[in-house]
């Protein structure tokens, strides 16, 4: 389950996770909706499959988030880097509310998204974030969910923590896995492919248009012409 503040990039993590897309037009969320998808762990033997909420953030709609992750078994708190209010609202809010509802014990994360629009002078900030993050024992990471930088790695330290809770985790967050570089190169491929059909597309708009526009202009030509004889 995914909770945080209205904003913080959550669709946006799951649509790149699950799709391997970034809707720079998505609209605030006003539905909690579902995902499936499956990784595999070929170190353990096992394949794992994640099935997703994605939780409303918006404040008057809070209080329906509980029905999710009351019997999670993760839960990624999400805070957007360039908004320290966002994170406040996970110390002040949403953590309280995990340790009010949630019925098992589940594994936390805390994720800082946007780091592509993250500054160098926040570095005091991010050590606050990772600070907190140890003290309620959580995974911590910083991703881009526009740039897919750390989201499949998260997610892969995630299942890791699922198959074997003992698991040490490092701090990092990395986009040189073999699973992140293959993602990118597909998301890649399919936007050159995207923009390769946008370019053909409105040429061939053109020169309908310019064929439309050539014939129309004939055609008053030999209306006038009749109208003369």
């Amino acid at each position: 389950v995914l909770i945080g503040d209205s904003g913080v990039g959550k669709t946006s993590i799951i649509s790149q996770f699950i799709n391997h897309k970034f809707d720079p037009y998505c609209q605030i969320s006003l539905n909690s909706e579902f995902s499936i998808k499956v990784i595999e762990y070929p170190e353990y033997h096992k394949s794992l499959k994640f099935n997703i909420w994605d939780t409303v953030g918006q404040e008057k709609y809070r209080s329906l988030a509980k029905i999710f992750y009351k019997n999670a078994e993760v839960i990624i708190l999400v805070y957007d880097l360039t908004s320290e209010r966002s994170f406040s609202s996970i110390k002040d809010y949403w953590y309280n509310e995990i340790v009010k509802n949630a019925n098992n014990n589940p594994i936390l994360v805390l994720v800082g998204n946007k780091a592509d629009l993250r500054k160098d002078d926040i570095t005091y900030y991010n050590e606050s974030c990772k600070n907190y993050a140890n003290e309620i024992k959580a995974i911590f990471g910083q991703i881009s969910a526009l740039s897919y930088s750390g989201v499949s790695h998260l997610f892969e330290k995630i299942g890791k923590k699922i198959i074997d809770p003992e698991c040490i985790l490092d701090d990092t967050i990395s986009t040189t896995t073999p699973n992140e570089i293959s993602d990118l190169k597909t998301i890649k491929s399919n936007q050159s492919n995207k923009t390769e059909k946008s370019c053909t597309t409105n040429e061939s708009r053109r020169t309908k248009r310019g064929t439309y526009k050539l014939k129309s202009t004939k055609s008053i030509i030999n209306n006038e012409k009749k109208k003369c004889c």
